[in-house]
């Protein structure tokens, strides 16, 4: 299925999927936004654009001429924990690929003038976001669920950071973190072992250097919280959201099956009745967002203006009824079947392999076959759904952020349906 192999002090996660012309790699740092000092906020960010910019064996149209221009594709992403850089492709060029995204990753030139560019560019995906009310709210809740911590924080920088950060902070940074020691490597094809260690052979530097990825953990909430921001909109947004389960909680496979009943789908309670039955919405999804000490749980909607209260009402009466009563036979049976079958989807193509093993390592040391997954879903009890959702669903300690074009008067309504 899978092995865990060291190499040179990094970790290398290979797993065979036979008969598949595609294959998957990926380069993951165990490197986030929560690791940043204040005065270089979205750094992380920063340097996973900069690495396609140019490296010492590729320029940056060779990096895209070569992956994209052979059939495959090439991304990266920044969270608050994890930095990743991944391609798909066919698997004859599984060597090329390698030798590129391992040269991106540990030799990026840093030019000045790309660092010029690439800032600008930076500032306009700050500003992007900023527009888009979706994300604008769930923006303003990280703050209210993480007030004054690195976690409530954009992954993507902060205007006046991104502004001040230099080549010396990029290189000190990338010099500190993006070592071996923190460093797995994820590979799922029809390639065999021998081939990719043999093509990893002398790319990977020797060194046994660490560094401390401690931070501090969030405190946590003491009473509810509501912000609100007035933009000139057609729509209003509405986030709510409550802290929740850490990535290594016992209890992590109760809370998806929560966010498949509530949210995760158009079978789940709350898009049945605020968008099927109250026609409040067009959308209305749920999310689980976990950590290695912290978590939350969050509930995002569009919808009038005149109806922010409306449907603020209608979504504590659902987690009302989820802490009141428990979840019936057949509902559970579905909800496991939609994770299960989630799961498995992704298991069976090479990109979501790949990502899964890399991910399940990182967090949790191991990764649990998919027999082992079964047997943990299938053995949450309707008992344990009704008792977590007690204790995440605490209406005094609930986050709520709203973006539209909202009266004077809404913060304080919002406040006064929660009291």
């Amino acid at each position: 299925m899978y092995e865990i192999i060291p190499v040179n002090n990094l970790k290398l996660i290979f797993s065979r999927l036979e008969k598949v012309e595609t294959s998957s790699l990926g380069v993951f740092l165990r490197v986030g936004s929560r690791l940043e000092p204040e005065k270089v906020k979205g750094i992380a960010h920063f340097i996973e654009h900069m690495v396609f910019k140019g490296s010492k064996n590729y320029s940056h149209r060779r990096i895209k001429q070569e992956i994209e221009g052979r059939g495959g594709l090439l991304n990266a992403y920044t969270s608050q924990e994890i930095t990743a850089y991944y391609a798909n492709f066919l698997k004859k060029n599984f060597a090329k690929t390698l030798d590129i995204l391992l040269d991106m990753v540990n030799r990026p030139l840093f030019k000045p003038i790309d660092i010029d560019k690439e800032r600008k560019v930076i500032l306009q995906e700050i500003k992007m976001y900023n527009d888009l009310p979706a994300s604008r709210a769930v923006t303003l809740l990280e703050g209210l669920l993480w007030k004054g911590h690195a976690l409530g924080e954009d992954v993507i920088g902060r205007v006046e950071t991104v502004n001040d950060i230099n080549r010396s902070d990029l290189n000190n940074f990338r010099n500190k973190y993006y070592l071996p020691a923190t460093t797995v490597i994820s590979f799922c094809g029809d390639i065999s072992k021998e081939e990719v260690l043999q093509n990893l052979k002398g790319k990977i530097y020797e060194t046994k250097a660490r560094v401390s990825l401690d931070t501090a953990k969030p405190k946590g909430l003491r009473n509810l919280s509501v912000i609100t921001e007035r933009k000139d909109l057609e729509q209003t947004h509405l986030c709510v959201g409550f802290r929740s389960l850490p990535w290594i909680s016992r209890r992590r496979f109760v809370l998806r099956l929560i966010n498949v009943i509530l949210g995760a789908n158009m079978s789940s309670r709350l898009f049945e009745e605020l968008r099927e039955k109250a026609s409040l919405c067009y959308d209305i999804s749920t999310e689980v967002r976990s950590y290695h000490d912290s978590g939350a749980f969050l509930i995002h909607l569009g919808l009038e203006v005149s109806k922010v209260t409306t449907a603020l009402s209608a979504i504590l009466k659902e987690l009302d009824k989820l802490k009141a009563k428990e979840v019936g036979a057949r509902e559970l049976l579905r909800a496991k079947d939609f994770l299960l079958g989630q799961i498995a989807m992704g298991l069976e193509i090479p990109q979501g392999r790949m990502e899964h093993f890399a991910q399940s390592y990182i967090n949790f040391g191991k990764i649990s076959s998919f027999a082992e997954l079964k047997r943990s879903i299938t053995e949450v009890s309707a008992g344990q759904i009704k008792q977590l959702a007690r204790e995440i669903f605490d209406f005094g300690r609930i986050c709520v952020s709203c973006v539209g074009n909202l009266k004077p008067d809404t913060n304080g309504k919002i406040k006064a349906l929660l009291v």
